[in-house]
């Protein structure tokens, strides 16, 4: 089993909706971090969980879920200053004896380098704990030191919006296997990550939705100290495939996603981050969809009880599948 670390922040690069915090937002009468912490909760692979926010207004969000939690600690720590001192400040308060002040280089070459933690944001309110549990399944952790989560295209399709309908469809990135979308869950050995700062300015600049984020993403990757020219030919790709899509031309998209594998892209975020990459593919959507705008959790809102049955349908047509084939 793994710790889980809840991003749940509202400083720096986090964007707050409507003037407030993400994770605070009611859809159905609660707030939407309570359906994550639900979610790690119901998981079979996830033991205590650590929150990283405002801690006053995150506890009284949260106050009515606590009392029902039996058997693990949910511990809400004050927010830092940015992503990755929530990240990392959140990861050593994981780490058992650990006291402000040690220091973390204390830890290196021993069994506590080793330890894999669970890092997801708090503003996935469609997240189910199948999806969880799916996504540590398909995570290659004993090879790797750093999992990233990823959706493809078509797992997605059902939150399109449709006639009179709202709904989210999200731009993709184009490999030669498959059409994907990153999505929140992150699993890894923080202590083997050594150019952590990469995961900030990724992070910052992660919506690429205007050229001058895009620019600012390039300078980043072009500053790393390997792996530079094949990370720009990587990403000017998926750009391209990205940009010719939104444009109706998908034959030409389709052209070039043969000059990129998803393979290829995890070994180079590997160089960059300075450990070893793998992806972990989950197929149910809520993962994926994080919300980033008022449209994004108008449309959660008014699809939410569809959607969430829908995730459960498929969830129980795997569940017959496998038992069909024991």
């Amino acid at each position: 089993m793994y710790d889980a670390l809840i991003l749940a922040g509202d400083k720096r690069a986090s964007r707050n909706i409507g003037g407030k915090n993400k994770v605070l937002l009611k859809i159905d009468g609660r707030p939407v971090i309570s359906y994550v912490l639900s979610a790690l909760v119901g998981s079979k692979y996830v033991r205590n969980i650590w929150i990283v926010g405002p801690k006053e207004q995150i506890e009284k969000a949260i106050k009515p879920d606590l009392a029902k939690i039996k058997g693990r600690k949910v511990i809400v720590l004050e927010q830092w200053e940015n992503l990755i001192e929530n990240v990392w400040n959140g990861f050593l308060h994981t780490i058992e004896g650990y006291k402000k002040g040690i220091d973390p280089s204390t830890y290196l070459n021993t069994p506590i380098q080793e330890k894999v933690v669970l890092a997801l944001s708090g503003d996935i309110p469609l997240l189910a704990s199948y999806e969880v549990d799916e996504f540590i399944e398909n995570a290659e952790i004993d090879k790797f030191d750093y999992i990233a989560g990823i959706t493809p295209d078509y797992s997605l399709k059902p939150y399109y919006p449709k006639e009179n309908k709202l709904g989210i469809k999200h731009s993709y990135f184009h490999g030669r296997e498959i059409k994907w979308r990153q999505n929140n869950l992150h699993l890894g050995r923080l202590l083997k990550i050594r150019n952590k700062i990469y995961i900030q300015k990724m992070y910052e600049y992660r919506h690429q939705r205007e050229w001058k984020d895009i620019i600012k993403l390039v300078l980043t990757v072009l500053k790393t100290e390997k792996g530079t020219y094949k990370a720009i030919y990587q990403f000017a790709i998926l750009q391209a495939c990205m940009f010719l899509t939104n444009r109706r031309l998908e034959w030409l998209s389709d052209f070039l996603r043969k000059f990129v594998s998803l393979s290829s892209i995890e070994n180079t975020v590997g160089v960059i981050l300075g450990t070893s990459a793998k992806t972990s593919i989950t197929y149910y959507g809520g993962a994926a969809l994080d919300i980033d705008s008022d449209e994004e959790l108008m449309a959660i809102k008014a699809n939410f009880s569809e959607w969430t049955a829908y995730q459960e349908e498929l969830f129980n047509s795997k569940k017959g599948k496998s038992k069909k084939g024991r």
